[in-house]
């Protein structure tokens, strides 16, 4: 009858510590699964968030080049080599028999190399600059500075930003990246061609 009433009373130390220990692995392995499960989320939003700016500052490039008159677009580099800045004109139409042309363009990365901008009558009073992105590598993704063609694309030492041109077609190309949580590089790289209207 001792055994009986003893039984009934609850658990002992020595089970409660047991059971103690067993919950702590459970919620310690449950909040790791959790951590990795927010990190490998926010990965997955930081390089969609980087495909988005890349095709965003892509189409801003493309939109701005495909008014351009081909003519006026400088340097006109074509492969295998290639620029990091384009500079272009747009007409805006005929007036009395003669072109209107609207001020000049630059599409470019700035001396850090970082910044991809778009301007308006660089260099002049009434210039106007706009950074369209601060994450361009500093060569395109598969890219050495030696004088080689290593990505094998037809261009050699190509920046993270870079035009050539082949007639009335403009080539665009961009990579950019950025850094995830554990400090490793998501990079993102973008290609389209361009046919100028004018």
């Amino acid at each position: 009858m001792i055994g009986r009433a003893h039984g009934g009373r609850g658990f002992t130390l020595v089970e409660s510590v047991i059971a103690m220990i067993l919950i702590g692995l459970v919620l310690t392995r449950l909040t790791i699964v959790v951590n990795e499960a927010r990190r490998m989320h926010s990965d997955e939003r930081l390089a969609m968030a980087l495909e988005d700016q890349a095709a965003q500052v892509l189409d801003q490039m493309a939109y701005a080049v495909i008014g351009a008159d081909a003519e006026t677009i400088t340097p006109g580099v074509e492969a295998p080599f290639s620029s990091r800045e384009l500079r272009f004109r747009i007409s805006l139409g005929v007036e009395d028999g003669q072109v209107v042309w609207g001020e000049p363009e630059e599409i470019g990365l700035r001396a850090d190399g970082s910044q991809l901008y778009w301007g308006q009558s660089v260099g002049a009073v009434e210039e106007r600059i706009v950074v369209w992105c601060n994450t361009v590598t500093e060569l395109l993704d598969g890219e050495l500075l030696n004088g080689f063609d290593d990505n094998e694309n037809g261009l050699a030492d190509e920046f993270g930003l870079s035009f050539d041109k082949s007639g009335r077609c403009v080539t665009i190309r961009l990579t950019l990246e950025e850094e995830d949580e554990k400090g490793n590089n998501l990079v993102v790289t973008r290609e389209t061609v361009v046919t100028c209207r004018n």
